[in-house]
């Protein structure tokens, strides 16, 4: 195959390959690999027809096959990671109870903090709403919304520090 063949291959598959690739592996690096990978294929042993159908179908079943063989690669080498890393330490009891008792003081704090606060940091904590859907359930503005989380979260943060410090006076 002629260079300047390449060249017309390359502006005409490129960019559907690279989609197609992309769309398989959610990886647009991975997806450029791939997409360069078919095409030194093509160069090293083009298929038989020249036909444009046929080239075409060629190019999308290597791209795929390559695609697939990347996906795997990848899931093994997670896989691989995940069994080289170390377990995960166990809390010790005085850990969870402490853990327990930080949640408690947490949520009773939670509670005396001026209604909509409470209510912003609840939808953005435990709900994990962006700030637009708070804004639209509070019938605030979306900055209002950056401003009660922001504020609820100083108010919990100095209400904390003072617990702490008391708790280490006591000590």
């Amino acid at each position: 195959m002629k260079s300047p063949d390449l060249e017309h291959l390359l502006e005409q598959f490129q960019s559907p390959l690279l989609r197609y690739a992309t769309s398989f592996l959610r990886d647009s690096n991975a997806a450029e690999d791939v997409v360069q990978e078919t095409f030194l294929r093509l160069i090293r042993k083009p298929p038989a027809t020249g036909n444009d159908d046929e080239l075409r179908n060629w190019l999308f079943h290597v791209c795929r096959n390559l695609s697939l063989d990347r996906r795997k690669m990848d899931i093994r080498e997670t896989k691989r990671q995940e069994h080289s890393m170390p377990p995960p330490v166990a809390a010790t009891p005085a850990q969870l109870a402490s853990r327990a008792e930080l949640a408690h003081f947490v949520r009773a704090e939670l509670d005396l903090l001026p209604a909509q606060e409470r209510e912003a940091l609840r939808l953005k904590v435990d709900e994990h709403l962006t700030y637009d859907a708070i804004a639209k359930i509070l019938g605030v503005a979306r900055g209002t919304v950056g401003w009660l989380v922001h504020r609820g979260m100083q108010r919990l943060s100095n209400r904390l520090e003072k617990a702490t410090a008391n708790t280490e006076v006591q000590s």
